[in-house]
C-alpha cells in the first residue's frame, strides 16, 4: 500500500469512528426526530434484524433506494457497492463478478456469490444477468456466508427478495424511453384470487433495444442491441396461521448483440512453418468483428417454499427446478480478418431442494439449521472455425451433485455481547460423462464471530470464517495444453468492523477490514481452440476494507457515501500447462479484477412544489481507481469517473423522471483479455456504454 492510500485509509477510518462514537441519544434527538433516516430491517440470518444489530458488512437497498437508484441489475448494484465489481461482457447472460477480490469463473466454473432471488438460488451462472423488477430489496453480504446461504458463498451472498402479494388490489405500470431506441415497458398486478387466505403477484417486463455502439466495418450496424422479456408470477397460500405456501414462476427470454470486443493491439497469428506469421494490421479500440454476433438465453424456473410454525422453530422447504438454454455465435479474433470463429451451445437444467428449521427466540438462544441437495445436468459446446476450417468442438456433458449440512447459533453471553458459531459441509461430485471423469471435494467450513453493542445502535464485531468453492473439470477441445481440470479452493476470511446509528438517527454508517488468506484461487482462461478453462493461484493474500455512511442532512437532502479498498498479492504460483506467461511474472503481483479503490457519492434533494407534487433532484458520483486485468499486471485500467444525473416529478400515485447515465460521456474497458494468455492473435477490450439520456413515467394505484 502506497504512502498516501494508507494516509487516505487513516483518515476514513478516524473519520467513521468520530462519527459512530457520538453518542446516539444525545444530539439533535428532541428537536430533529422527524430526520431520522429510513431505519433497515434485514433477514440475512432468517429472522428480521435491524442492519445495525448484525454482525457482516452488508450493504443494503430498501424499496425508496431501488426506485431512487433505478436498480434494474446486478451492475447498478454494483456501481453503488463497496468492493462489488460487475462486467457485462462477451454476450446476454455472461458476466464477470468480483467481490473482495473473489473472482467469477466463467464457462462451467461458478460464481463467487451466492445468487438468491426469493430465497431460491440462482443455479447457473448465466442468470446473474437478468433483469430485477419488481423487487422489494437487496442485501449484498460480504465475507464467506457458506453457513447460510449455500454453495458458492465465498466471497458473498447478494440476496434479493421481489414484492410479495398484498390483501388489497394494487396495479403498478412504467414506460422508459432512452437513446438508442430503448423501450421499456414493465407492470404489475396483486390482490387476493379468493379471500385473504390466497394472495397473486404477476409481472412483467419488455425492453427493444436498437443499441448504441456501432461496427464501423460493417455498414455501422448496431452490436449491442437487446429484446428481452421477463415474466413472474407468484401465489401465496395461507391456510392457516401456522401453515405458509409460496408459488413462484419465473420465465426470461434474452436476445442480443455478441462479441463485440475491441482489439487492444494489432493481429499476429503465428503459422505452421515454413509459412510466415499472419499479421493482420488492423485498428485498435475500435469494434470491428468480421460479422454481427447474435447471443441468446432462455430459462425457465419454478419453485415451492413452504413454511410451517412448530412454536418452538419454524421449519421451511424451498424446492426448485431451473431448466436454461443459451447460444452465442462470435467472431473470435474481433479483427478485419476472417481468423477464428465460434459457436457456443450451453444447456442445463437443475433440481434444488433445502430444508431448514429457524429457531423462534427464546432466552437470548437462536440458531439455524439444515440439509441442502443440489443436482444438475449440463452440456457446453464450443466449437470453433480457423481460418474457414473448423476445429473438432471442445463438448462437455457434465453432471453435478452437491449434498450439504449447516447452521447457526447465535447466543447473548452478556446483554451486550452476542457470540455467533456457524458451519456447513459441502461434498460436491462433479462427473465429466464425455471424457468419463469424476471427482468429489469435500469441505467444512466453520464461521465465528463476537458481536459488542457499546451502547444502542452501536455494534463492534469480530469475524473468522472460511468459504469453499469446488473444483471441476475443463472444457477442453482437441489441441488445446490445459489440463483436464482444475483443483477446489478455499479462504479464511478475518473480519473486524464497527456499525451503527448517529446525530440522532440522522446518520448510519459502517466500517469493516478484512484480511483473506487465500488457498488455489480459481482463476479463468481460455485459447483459440475453444477451450474455457481454470487454473489454480497457489497462494495469495487479500487485504482491504468498506467505509459506508449515509446522511439525512436536512428535512430535503440526502447524502451517501461509500469507499472500498483492497490490497493484494500473489505469494505463490507454479508454471501451468496451457498458460504462456512464466511463473516469474506472476509472483508477487496484485490479484486482478478488482479496482484498488471504489468510491461512490450519491446525494439528493426534495423540493416540493405543491402539496401533493415534489421535485426530486439526484446526483450520482462514482470513482473507480486502477484495475489489474491480468496475472503479470501488464495490463491495467487507469481511474476513471462516472456521473449519473436524474430529475423527477412524484405524486403519490406517479412519477415522471428524466435521467443521464454517464453524463460526460467517459470511455472506459468494461474487461480485458491479453492474448499472451489465451492464445489469441490480438488482445481483447469490451467497451463500455456511452452517455444515454432517457424519459421514465410511473403510474400506480
Amino acid at each position: 500500500m502506497s504512502e498516501n492510500s494508507a494516509r487516505t485509509l487513516r483518515a476514513a477510518i478516524t473519520l467513521t469512528l468520530c462519527l459512530l462514537l457520538i453518542p446516539g441519544e444525545r444530539v439533535f434527538a428532541e428537536s430533529n426526530d422527524d430526520l431520522s433516516i429510513e431505519e433497515i430491517i434485514v433477514t440475512s440470518r432468517y429472522r428480521a434484524e435491524k442492519l445495525s444489530d448484525v454482525p457482516d458488512s452488508i450493504t443494503a437497498y430498501t424499496l425508496n433506494d431501488i426506485e431512487r437508484h433505478r436498480i434494474e441489475r446486478i451492475n447498478r448494484v454494483a456501481s453503488l457497492t463497496p468492493n462489488l465489481r460487475f462486467s457485462d461482457d462477451q454476450e446476454v447472460g455472461v458476466s464477470t463478478l468480483v467481490i473482495r477480490g473473489v473472482r467469477q469463473n466463467r464457462g462451467t466454473g461458478q460464481p463467487p456469490v451466492s445468487f438468491r432471488i426469493d430465497g431460491v438460488s440462482a443455479t447457473n451462472n448465466l442468470l446473474t444477468t437478468q433483469e430485477l423488477f419488481d423487487i422489494e430489496s437487496v442485501e449484498v453480504l460480504r465475507g464467506p456466508q457458506g453457513a447460510l446461504y449455500g454453495r458458492n458463498a465465498i466471497g458473498g451472498a447478494i440476496l434479493i427478495s421481489t414484492r410479495q402479494p398484498t390483501a388489497a388490489p394494487e396495479y403498478g405500470l412504467r414506460f422508459t424511453a432512452a437513446q438508442g431506441d430503448d423501450f421499456t415497458v414493465s407492470g404489475s398486478a396483486t390482490g387476493p384470487i379468493s379471500d385473504e387466505k390466497l394472495l397473486y403477484r404477476a409481472s412483467f417486463r419488455l425492453q427493444d433495444r436498437e443499441g448504441q455502439l456501432r461496427n464501423a466495418y460493417l455498414d455501422n450496424q448496431f452490436v449491442d442491441y437487446k429484446e428481452s422479456a421477463a415474466f413472474r408470477g407468484r401465489l401465496l397460500f395461507r391456510p392457516s396461521e401456522k401453515l405458509n405456501v409460496d408459488l413462484r414462476a419465473h420465465y426470461l427470454d434474452q436476445d442480443g448483440g455478441s462479441g463485440y470486443f475491441m482489439p487492444g493491439s494489432e493481429g499476429f497469428l503465428p503459422l505452421p512453418p515454413p509459412n510466415p506469421p499472419l499479421l493482420f494490421g488492423n485498428p485498435t479500440y475500435e469494434i470491428q468483428s468480421n460479422r454481427i454476433g447474435e447471443s441468446f438465453v432462455k430459462s425457465w424456473e419454478t419453485s415451492a417454499k413452504i413454511d410451517y410454525d412448530l412454536g418452538w422453530a419454524t421449519l421451511t422447504s424451498i424446492t426448485s427446478f431451473t431448466d436454461v438454454d443459451s447460444g452465442n455465435d462470435q467472431d473470435l479474433d474481433q479483427t478485419l480478418v476472417e481468423a477464428i470463429d465460434i459457436i457456443v451451445i450451453d444447456k442445463s437444467e437443475t433440481v434444488a431442494q433445502e430444508l431448514r428449521l429457524v429457531s423462534n427466540p427464546a432466552n437470548g438462544l437462536r440458531w439455524v439449521a439444515g440439509v441442502q441437495y443440489f443436482s444438475q445436468d449440463r452440456f457446453r459446446s464450443l466449437a470453433t472455425t480457423f481460418l474457414g476450417f473448423p476445429v473438432p468442438p471442445a463438448a462437455q456433458d457434465l453432471k453435478l451433485e452437491d449434498i450439504a449440512a449447516f447452521g447457526n447459533l447465535s447466543y447473548d453471553l452478556t446483554d451486550a455481547l452476542e457470540l455467533t458459531l456457524a458451519f456447513r459441509y459441502d461434498e460436491e461430485t462433479p462427473e465429466d460423462i464425455t471424457q468419463g471423469r469424476s471427482a468429489t471435494f469435500s469441505e467444512l467450513q466453520p464461521k465465528a464471530s463476537l458481536a459488542y453493542n457499546f451502547r444502542e445502535g452501536l455494534l463492534g464485531y469480530l469475524t473468522v470464517g472460511k468459504g469453499f468453492r469446488a473444483g471441476g473439470f475443463n472444457n477442453l477441445a482437441p489441441g488445446s495444453n490445459f489440463m483436464p481440470g482444475f483443483d477446489k479452493e478455499s479462504l479464511i476470511s478475518y473480519e473486524a468492523g464497527l456499525k451503527g446509528t448517529s446525530l440522532g438517527g440522522r446518520m448510519r454508517g459502517g466500517l469493516s477490514l478484512f484480511l483473506i488468506d487465500y488457498d488455489d484461487q480459481q482463476y479463468f482462461l481460455f485459447d483459440q481452440t475453444g477451450t474455457q478453462a481454470n487454473i489454480n493461484v497457489r497462494k495469495s493474500e487479500i487485504t482491504g476494507g468498506e467505509l459506508e455512511f449515509a446522511v439525512q442532512a436536512t428535512e430535503s437532502f440526502q447524502f451517501d457515501f461509500g469507499l472500498g479498498f483492497t490490497s493484494s498479492e500473489i505469494k505463490e504460483y507454479e508454471d501451468i500447462p496451457g498458460v504462456l506467461v512464466p511463473a516469474s511474472a506472476i509472483v508477487g503481483k496484485k490479484v486482478p479484477g478488482a479496482p484498488v479503490w471504489s468510491l461512490n457519492l450519491a446525494m439528493q434533494h426534495t423540493k416540493p412544489l405543491t402539496g401533493t407534487l415534489d421535485l426530486v433532484s439526484r446526483l450520482d458520483f462514482e470513482h473507480r481507481d486502477k484495475t489489474y486485468w491480468t496475472l503479470d499486471n501488464v495490463d491495467t485500467q487507469s481511474a476513471y469517473d462516472l456521473t449519473n444525473l436524474s430529475f423527477s416529478l412524484e405524486n403519490e400515485r406517479w412519477k415522471t423522471r428524466l435521467y443521464v447515465n454517464n453524463l460526460l460521456d467517459e470511455e472506459y474497458i468494461e474487461w480485458f483479455f491479453a492474448a499472451r494468455f489465451i492464445g489469441l492473435p490480438a488482445d481483447i477490450a469490451w467497451p463500455s456504454k456511452p452517455r444515454q439520456v432517457g424519459l421514465e413515467f410511473a403510474l400506480s394505484y
